[in-house]
């Protein structure tokens, strides 16, 4: 919207105050006068070209807010200095011109530079200095040749020149890997180039001797081609005689086949024979040591007790209240008479009454509360083993069970328990089951 001329008095008004009054005023209405030019309103303060084009914005309804008033002339040095900080006196430019070096001019001074103001012109410089300086010698006024400095690169480009040697130096040691593996190889060939070699050289000597050879073979054959000849006209007459013995010999041999063959059927009744022989021998030696045979012969077992249980395969164990025994009683003697050769890998004692003592009462590899339940073995075929029982040692002493308050002083136990025997391929293993075992309790 364009600018009315009543918002452009007003705003003159606040701006610039009684200033931007005219003092003329209409005489018959008594009102405050603005300047007009050719008729039209002129605003206060602008120059000529300011104004001429503030009249034509308005006619055109255009802004105004872009047009600057014309800068107020200051005479210089009326100007203070700017960046003055507040609370400091205002300086001038003259207050730093107007200094007391030229305070006193020599009247004689012919040549100024300077500024000057009115009729006086301030110098520059003093002509009585200047001439010192025309005086003094040019050597006075060269500097000193300065010290030669070391020859010297500048750290960016010695870094990044130290980077290159250090990729250069890298790729230098991967050729000088690859080169040295190169030379390995080149060396194996050679070492191979030197065997083709020896083996060439062999070569011809073989192909010479076979040469040599083949001469003499020739010479052979002609001599038995010679001989042939005189031997086909024997042979002629010798082949009647030969089909004849021919037919002997083939009657011969089929005989010799038979009798081969009843050879082999000999030797196989000998080895079952052989065989059974042995087998038995292991048997009667397995029960001649007291062992028993399990079902199918191919294990025998005993059970040894250190005391007298008055039962065959039976364990029994002595102990007291006050004087608790070591738990050894026994062993357990187990021998492999597989045919097929497997080994036995385990055995195994299974519990099966416990006869009025809880938990454990026997096992095998010591006499403490943790007595093992079974044992990993490795019995070869026709190999006898034994492995010792053990009482559990905490039955004994002041604890369940006891011995009887009245008459006997002593109290026995007795159960049973049963053993398994392993062998490696899971087949063929076997139970001895109905084995006893009896605990004695002394009461001192």
């Amino acid at each position: 919207m364009a600018a009315k001329p009543e918002d452009y008095r007003v705003s003159e008004l606040l701006k610039k105050g009684s200033k931007a009054i005219d003092k003329t005023r209409d005489e018959k209405t008594g009102s405050i006068m603005v300047r007009k030019k050719d008729g039209k309103q002129t605003p206060v303060g602008l120059s000529k070209k300011d104004a001429i084009e503030f009249t034509e914005r308005i006619k055109k309804g255009k802004s105004i807010n872009h047009i600057s008033k014309e800068k107020p002339f200051v005479k210089y040095g009326m100007k203070p200095i700017r960046d003055i900080k507040p609370g400091d006196p205002a300086k001038y430019k003259s207050d730093w011109i107007d200094t007391d070096e030229f305070d006193s001019i020599n009247e004689e001074q012919t040549k100024f530079s300077g500024e000057t103001s009115g009729y006086v012109e301030k110098p520059k410089y003093n002509e009585e200095e200047l001439q010192k300086a025309l005086d003094t010698k040019v050597d006075e006024l060269i500097k000193k040749q300065k010290p030669e400095k070391p020859a010297y690169v500048k750290k960016t480009k010695f870094d990044d020149k130290q980077k290159e040697l250090n990729t250069q130096v890298g790729k230098t040691e991967s050729l000088r890997e690859k080169y040295n593996i190169e030379l390995a190889k080149n060396e194996s060939l050679k070492s191979e180039v030197e065997t083709l070699e020896v083996l060439l050289d062999s070569g011809e000597l073989q192909r010479a001797a076979a040469e040599d050879e083949t001469e003499v073979a020739n010479d052979r054959f002609v001599k038995l081609l010679s001989n042939f000849q005189q031997s086909l006209i024997k042979g002629t007459k010798e082949g009647i005689e030969r089909v004849s013995l021919t037919a002997q010999v083939r009657g011969l041999q089929a005989q010799k086949v038979t009798l081969k063959e009843l050879l082999e059927v000999q030797k196989g009744i000998v080895a079952n024979l052989e065989s059974q022989v042995s087998g038995n021998a292991a048997e009667a030696s397995a029960a001649a040591s007291g062992l028993t045979p399990t079902a199918g012969n191919e294990v025998y077992f005993a059970v040894v007790s250190d005391a007298d249980s008055g039962e065959d395969n039976g364990i029994q164990w002595t102990t007291s209240r006050k004087n608790p025994q070591s738990g050894k009683a026994g062993v357990v003697k187990v021998k492999n008479l597989r045919d097929d050769g497997k080994k036995i890998t385990k055995i195994k004692l299974i519990q099966t009454s416990g006869g009025g003592i809880s938990g454990k009462v026997l096992g095998f590899g010591d006499d403490t509360d943790t007595v093992n339940q079974s044992v990993n073995v490795n019995i070869e075929q026709g190999q006898e083993y034994s492995e010792p029982f053990y009482f559990r040692r905490s039955i004994g002493g002041k604890n369940s069970p006891k011995p009887k308050r009245w008459g006997n002083k002593a109290r026995d136990y007795s159960g049973k328990f049963k053993i398994e025997i392993e062998f490696e391929d899971g087949t063929g293993n076997v139970k001895v089951e109905n084995l006893t075992w009896k605990v004695r309790k002394n009461k001192g």
